[in-house]
């Protein structure tokens, strides 16, 4: 907060607005330059609304705006106002939800503002200016590149005001500096021209008083009233530098009587060592060759300095040679070269190449950077017409603005493409203004060239990355849209189709997190160039977002034709990919949507395609699915229960019920399993596992339950055991996503440790393709599990695709037949010849092998004919909440071996 406020700090608000004053921006016209950010940054941002915000006192007003119909709010209900004490970027990504701008009218009313992020415009001196806002109506929250590109393009504003600001600045400059060159040529040529006459009149009375002497003998009255009428200071000096004669204005100006002027040498009226020896040496020259002129500081009695001008003619009065001249006050004219100087040199030190061309374009004058951004000298380039930085690239919009803002004799603005002396491009932001002279007329036009080649690559490369996805080079989003668009432009007049697909990887995160994001990285560029491959020339693939891919096809009439292609993808990205030494397998789910039954915009499209990919998850994964309307319904029901799930930990509506575990040799009870139930409350049913877990799974949300599971489990048994039962082992499942190997080492030891329940009382489940994804890592977590005295198992084993040579090296204590192949043992040879290799292949590797969903005699004596070890099911018992287990325990019950 000290650094955001330190404008504040040093002057307040008047500081600012003082500085905001100085750019004569307030309430100005429209200009390109300002608009054209303002375009580009509501491109890059996504946001259907942009602003150039600048605040004075009462108000906020947009300099350049798009998608807004006012141009000034008030400003204590301006973002903008919280905008300028902060120097980074302010975001508000919902209004409704922050308590400072939810009952803003701009929020409760037109434009209806939700998201709200702003770069203050920070002047020079610190002071902010205002903002360079993006806004939209739904809440939402920007990337990294376009909070970055925010933050750029708010200090191009910055710029642009700094140039607009020198370039008004440089034109009154030069306005200024050729008033003073023409008054200094005027000062000049009139001092001259009364040199002259005052030589020509000091000739005469020299004449004058010589034929006078002649005639009437030493009339001196007469020649000193003639001194006395001319203006400035009049004198005589002798060989010796005594002063002879002179006129009443010299003695004004010196502030000397008479008495003191007779008795001076005209070195006494010279102040420093350096004009005294520079004006007697000016007096010799005049002695020798008749005149001389100098510049030197006339010192008066009080001590003031005052520049003059002197002349001085060789004459010989009384018989003596003198020198005789006047002098005349030329401190103006030095105040008017100084300015001259002061301006000359602002103009050199520019970092813009300013050139000075007179009505038709020949360059009179150019400063250093000019030479330095061209490559061309002054030399050069006097003279020479200003067409010339154009070579041979002259038919350019920017070329024919210019030219008629000089034939119109206004000001202009231009983008030009120039080159340099080495035959190089530069792109350059060029400001031409007339320079009027004293009467109005424009005599030359002023030119200051910006070398904006960098942000002209800035804004390529910026372009690039807005329509080509940086890790994948497939096509962007935006780029995704405007083809769904042009195709459906294409197919209205020709009465064909245009189909969009839109496809998310199966398991994408658990890869992404268990092995790293560079291998999750290398398998989206893989996965994309499969999906290239499969599609046609004509037809576009861009990535969408995360895992997420999209594609339209065109000319598609055959909704045969694009299952098969659909099966093809399915196929190709089906197939093992290797990366860094893994090998491993990835599916995909595929949704599409055809214009025009399914929608006739691309948002519509691209949400109803994104609907059936949801219907392909909830059926298995691997597989495509057609829109069909009723997929909405089931979109929205899934949010629903999504935003339930999310709150449902937080109510308590989760419980563990536990199916015991029965021990075939004996018929006791060997330990449970912990399986999570919901309850939503308000007299809900039920909701079943295999309905929220998925969800949970895809969500995220199975990492802070699947704790919660853990915890509560550890803790259930804990009571059971200080209940005086015998010590039972608990079986909890551990999900891909929570099996984070830095985590779930800690996370377990945590839930014992709070719990108090032993180690050898926790068995984790884990599923064979869990095991199986990167298996040199889990076998290293495997071990660090066993030796805190962890019990571990496999679930659903069979299902997946096990590697026998790591199975062995696994420290794994139980496997776990899946229901699958229980279920029909009876039926199916196929399934008994299965379950007979599990539990054969299990006690060949020392694993003990547990049975899943036994629910009949039948399937329990084959169990126990063929050595299964342990059963759990309906046959026994379904789950049951803690109560009913303790009493279970209780009570003794067992399962009949006989």
């Amino acid at each position: 907060m000290q650094q955001d406020m330190r404008w504040n700090r040093l002057s307040g608000d008047g500081f600012r607005l003082e500085t905001l004053e100085r750019y004569h921006i307030m309430d100005t016209a429209p200009e390109s330059r300002f608009d054209d950010i303002v375009q580009l940054v509501s491109q890059v941002c996504d946001t259907p609304m942009a602003v150039i915000s600048l605040l004075d006192e009462k108000r906020q007003w947009f300099k350049a705006r798009i998608g807004l119909d006012v141009s000034e709010t008030p400003r204590d209900i301006a973002f903008c106002h919280h905008t300028i004490q902060h120097d980074n970027v302010f975001v508000v990504q919902d209004a409704h939800a922050d308590p400072v701008f939810a009952d803003n009218p701009l929020v409760t009313g037109p434009p209806h503002i939700r998201f709200y992020a702003g770069a203050p415009l920070i002047a020079q001196n610190g002071a902010p200016l205002g903002s360079l806002a993006v806004l939209d109506r739904e809440p939402r929250v920007l990337s990294e590149l376009q909070m970055t590109t925010l933050r750029v393009l708010g200090r191009q504003v910055v710029a642009q005001l700094e140039l607009r600001k020198n370039l008004q600045e440089l034109t009154r400059a030069v306005v200024e500096r050729d008033e003073a060159a023409a008054s200094l040529r005027a000062a000049h040529g009139t001092l001259e021209q009364r040199v002259r006459e005052r030589t020509r009149d000091l000739n005469i009375a020299n004449a004058v008083l010589k034929e006078e002497f002649e005639r009437r003998t030493r009339e001196a009255h007469l020649s000193q009233d003639i001194i006395d009428s001319l203006p400035g200071i009049v004198y005589v000096f002798d060989q010796e530098g005594r002063i002879l004669r002179w006129n009443r204005n010299f003695e004004a100006v010196t502030g000397c009587t008479s008495d003191e002027m007779a008795r001076a040498h005209y070195l006494d009226f010279l102040a420093t060592d350096e004009d005294k020896s520079l004006v007697a040496e000016r007096f010799q020259e005049a002695l020798r060759n008749g005149s001389a002129i100098v510049e030197a500081d006339l010192t008066t009695r009080s001590g003031n300095r005052i520049p003059y001008y002197f002349n001085g003619v060789r004459i010989e009065l009384d018989g003596r040679l003198c020198v005789a001249g006047m002098g005349v006050d030329i401190t103006q004219r030095r105040l008017d070269e100084e300015s001259l100087r002061l301006r000359n040199r602002a103009i050199q030190a520019s970092v813009n190449a300013i050139i000075i061309t007179d009505l038709d374009g020949n360059i009179e004058y150019v400063n250093p950077a000019f030479e330095r951004i061209t490559g061309y000298s002054v030399q050069e380039s006097i003279g020479r017409n200003c067409r010339f930085l154009q070579a041979d690239d002259k038919e350019q919009p920017g070329v024919a603005a210019l030219r008629a803002a000089i034939q119109r004799r206004e000001e202009s603005s231009a983008l030009l493409r120039n080159y340099r002396k080495d035959g190089v491009l530069f792109w350059n932001d060029v400001h031409i203004a007339p320079v009027r002279g004293a009467d109005g007329t424009v005599t030359h036009f002023v030119g200051v060239l910006n070398d904006i080649t960098e942000i002209k690559h800035y804004e390529k490369e910026l372009e690039r990355q807005v329509n080509v996805d940086a890790l994948t080079e497939l096509a962007s989003r935006n780029v995704l849209k405007e083809r769904i668009r042009e195709g459906i432009a294409t197919a209205q007049r020709f009465e064909s189709s245009v189909t969009v697909g839109f496809m998310d990887l199966d398991n994408f995160k658990f890869i992404n997190d268990s092995l790293g994001h560079n291998v999750g990285d290398e398998l989206l560029k893989q996965v994309a160039r499969r999906l290239v491959a499969c599609l046609r020339g004509q037809d576009l693939v861009a990535r969408y977002g995360g895992d997420e891919f999209a594609f339209v096809l065109l000319g598609q009439q055959d909704d045969k034709a694009v299952a098969g292609l659909m099966s093809r993808i399915l196929k190709t990205i089906d197939r093992p990919f290797e990366i860094s030494g893994h090998k491993f397998f990835v599916s995909c789910s595929i949704g599409l949507s055809i214009y025009p039954k399914d929608g006739h915009d691309a948002d519509t499209l691209l949400k109803n395609a994104d609907a059936a990919m949801y219907r392909a998850k909830e059926r298995g994964r691997n597989n495509f699915q057609f829109y069909t309307p009723s997929m909405n319904q089931r979109v929205t029901e899934r949010l629903s229960l999504e935003s339930k799930l999310r709150q449902a930990l937080a109510d308590d509506e989760f419980a563990l019920y536990y199916q015991p575990k029965v021990d075939l040799r004996t018929g006791q009870i060997s330990g449970t399993e912990a399986l999570i139930r919901w309850n939503p409350g308000q007299g809900d049913a039920l909701i079943s596992p295999s309905t929220f877990i998925p969800l949970a799974e895809e969500t995220g949300l199975i990492v802070p339950i699947g704790e919660w599971v853990l915890y509560t489990a550890c803790a259930h048994h804990k009571t059971l055991q200080e209940a005086g039962l015998k010590p039972l082992r608990v079986a909890v499942n551990i999900s891909a996503r929570q099996f984070d190997p830095q985590a779930v080492v800690t996370l377990v030891r945590e839930a014992l440790d709070a719990s108090g329940l032993d180690a050898n009382l926790l068995e984790l489940e884990l599923t064979e393709s869990l095991v199986m994804q990167n298996p040199e890592e889990v076998i290293k977590v495997l071990y660090d599990l066993k030796e805190m005295g962890i019990h571990l198992a496999i679930d659903d084993f069979g299902t997946g695709y096990s590697s026998l040579s790591y199975l062995q090296r696994f420290p794994v204590d139980r496997l776990k037949i899946d229901q699958s192949f229980v279920r029909d043992i009876g039926n199916d040879p196929n399934d008994a010849i299965i379950a007979r290799a599990i539990i054969s292949l299990g006690h060949s590797l020392g694993m003990a092998v547990v049975a899943e969903g036994v629910s009949s005699e039948e399937q329990l004596s084959f169990l126990r004919e063929n050595g299964c070890d342990e059963m759990q099911g309906y046959l026994f018992s379904c789950a049951v909440p803690v109560e009913e287990l303790k009493m279970m325990l209780q009570s003794g019950r067992m399962l009949s071996v006989h």
